[in-house]
């Protein structure tokens, strides 16, 4: 990773809590549209720096952020290596004040793309939702619309929300910690390649400052109840969408995405056979297929 790119980062100052939001453009020498995109929980847009050089060359300029309380943005814990939000909704102002004073400030006429992976899905699904008529088109990689938990879903709500209403919102949930990760490569299932996994791993541990580790209660409480909105959401929808899944996802469900999808106007799925959860992240074979799909579907 090049000093340049951490010199080109810049922040904005969140309407919430005064949070300082990072954010950084990459830009097209042929440029024929203009993309926001959101990242997962615990990444870092400098993560996808490799995407967004694939996607400058097919003619895009992409904007990106970094989800207050993660990547280079402002925490709102001590701990700072503890996923926390206050409130879901907080993520998708961020992102809206992001399109409407910066992206949209610079696209001017040219047309605007959104696209997302992971809890950056639920972002931009909502953010979508509230501005219908910006967004050309939407894509979305393993979206989190349904989260996959180790044990039934009604017991983990219980859990949850007791623990938030006991006053344990800012402690870690159940089986998390502050150095999740640096879990060993065989224990993530999020890539199938140990090459770009142990990148990220010295990435992190080289800029400590970027590092995340578990969510507390309070962020799985917010997750969930933010999930429940996405059907309703989706129907507000009206760009084309292209929905992206990893056959052999176990952070997000599947199931779910379909529901969601369902209720979208305009959606195309693709499904990435033994795809691992961070498709844009994923070995070779399944990253230019879903390189293809995404680039495909934005130039068509």
């Amino acid at each position: 990773m090049s000093e340049q790119m951490f010199e080109n980062i810049a922040f904005f100052q969140s309407r919430h809590c005064s949070i300082k939001i990072a954010w950084s453009s990459f830009k097209s020498e042929c440029e024929k549209g203009v993309i926001l995109f959101l990242t997962g929980r615990a990444e870092y847009f400098l993560k996808y720096v490799p995407f967004f050089e694939r996607m400058n060359a097919l003619g895009f300029t992409v904007f990106a952020l970094d989800h207050r309380g993660q990547g280079a943005s402002g925490r709102m814990l001590p701990e700072s290596e503890k996923g926390y939000v206050e409130d879901f909704s907080f993520y998708v102002d961020d992102a809206e004040d992001f399109l409407k004073n910066t992206v949209l400030e610079y696209a001017g006429k040219i047309p605007v793309f959104l696209v997302s992976h992971s809890m950056g899905g639920a972002v931009s699904l909502l953010l979508a939702a509230r501005c219908p008529d910006l967004f050309t088109k939407i894509v979305f990689t393993s979206p989190m619309w349904g989260l996959i938990y180790d044990m039934p879903e009604f017991l983990v709500t219980t859990i949850v929300k007791g623990a938030c209403r006991l006053g344990f919102g800012k402690f870690y949930a159940l089986g998390k910690s502050a150095k999740d990760y640096l879990k060993p490569f065989e224990k993530t299932h999020l890539t199938q390649s140990f090459e770009n996994y142990m990148r990220q791993q010295k990435f992190v541990t080289e800029n400590p400052s970027f590092a995340l580790g578990g969510p507390a209660f309070k962020w799985v409480c917010e997750s969930m109840k933010a999930m429940e909105k996405l059907p309703e959401a989706a129907k507000k929808v009206k760009a084309p969408v292209l929905l992206v899944q990893a056959e052999n996802d176990t952070v997000v469900d599947n199931n779910a995405q379909n529901i969601v999808a369902e209720n979208l106007e305009n959606c195309r799925k693709t499904l990435i056979e033994k795809g691992f959860h961070e498709l844009l992240n994923e070995e070779k074979e399944f990253y230019e297929k879903t390189i293809s799909v995404i680039s495909d579907f934005l130039l068509s």
